[in-house]
């Protein structure tokens, strides 16, 4: 089960070469050169606008501090970079390959992350989802993805840090397919009867027709229930080609699977997805949640919402609930489906959830 575009990860080169940079303005390039000769290293603009810096051993790793010191943030993240090994030209096969130097940098500090994704070592934490008017009762379970290191270190590595270091490095495209596979795997291995939420980003996904076969091969091989299965489009507000997602959502409806909009109300965005999609459920984002019992204009935002999912056909799910008060404000008004701290955290093995008195 491959994808040689999705799976297979560039790795930094380790040795010595040469690091060429083209940045956006001249003015950069020349106070570069000259603030690295001033540390005795001699780089060379060898065509216009085009430095190179020579790196004795380490690849582009060894000169992540030098380069930080010297270019500001908007200056690294403008610089176009391309690293070769000793001996190995630039030629126009070499044009693949140039990227961000901000990019570049976060990629060489990535072999952690690279060597996760390979080795797949990831862990699933679920969270049951239960019945807002009866809580005690399951209703679903959303996969959370962890990590760890290695096998001898299972210090797990939660999401903020992986996903923010795969943007960094342009990894997003082969964490995201991975977690999804694992995802799907870990969830059949316990053997749920409700249904799976299991996330993903739609800006991973160039053609669903492509990108997502080896999501579907492995149903399949499992012979899971896709009907229990429902993809949680995650960060909507990134989302800029919404007859792009429509698409993904197609194809993923078509396969038998159910879709959910996560964090409704965080902004103007995904109430025009909401519109748009008609997903089969909407998750209530947290901000608007939290303490919902006490505030007014939360109170009048979020009621309008579920009546406006429910008036569509959708399912509601309210995420976050901490408080008794909220849960019961939710339950007052119709909610479906919750979900939060109240009920249970997220476990491997999954907990029970408990009914609060």
């Amino acid at each position: 089960m491959t994808c040689k575009d999705c799976q297979v990860i560039e790795r930094s080169p380790q040795g010595p070469g040469s690091l060429f940079l083209a940045p956006f303005l001249s003015h950069t390039l020349k106070a570069l050169k000259q603030q690295l000769s001033n540390q005795g290293i001699q780089a060379q603009e060898v065509d216009a606008g085009v430095l190179q810096v020579p790196v004795p051993t380490g690849g582009p790793g060894a000169v992540d501090a030098t380069l930080r010191k010297h270019l500001s943030e908007a200056e690294i993240t403008d610089c176009r970079a391309v690293f070769l090994p000793e001996g190995q030209p630039f030629t126009l096969a070499t044009l693949p390959h140039t990227q961000s130097l901000m990019t570049l940098l976060a990629r060489a500090g990535s072999g952690w992350l690279a060597d996760m994704i390979e080795a797949e070592r990831f862990i699933f934490h679920f969270q049951p989802i239960v019945h807002c008017q009866n809580p005690g009762q399951i209703f679903a379970h959303e996969s959370l993805v962890r990590g760890y290191l290695c096998d001898e270190d299972r210090t797990l590595v939660f999401p903020d840090r992986l996903f923010g270091q795969a943007r960094a490095s342009q990894m997003m495209f082969q964490l995201d397919r991975a977690a999804r596979i694992n995802a799907i795997r870990q969830a059949v291995g316990h053997g749920f009867d409700g249904r799976v939420f299991i996330n993903f980003n739609p800006t991973t996904i160039y053609d669903p027709t492509y990108c997502l076969k080896t999501t579907l091969d492995e149903v399949e091989r499992l012979g899971a229930d896709a009907h229990r299965l429902v993809f949680e489009v995650v960060e909507s507000e990134e989302v800029s080609d919404s007859g792009h997602l429509r698409r993904i959502v197609d194809f993923y409806r078509n396969a038998g699977f159910q879709v959910a909009l996560d964090d409704l109300g965080a902004g103007y965005a995904s109430l025009n997805l909401l519109s748009e999609l008609r997903p089969d459920f909407v998750k209530f984002d947290r901000a608007l949640v939290s303490h919902v019992d006490q505030d007014v204009f939360k109170q009048k935002v979020l009621a309008k919402l579920i009546e406006m999912a429910h008036d569509l056909g959708i399912l509601t799910i309210a995420e976050g609930v901490e408080e008794k008060a909220e849960w019961q404000w939710l339950k007052a008004h119709a909610v479906d489906y919750v979900q939060g701290y109240l009920f249970a955290r997220p476990g491997s093995p999954p907990p029970r959830p408990v009914v609060p008195t």
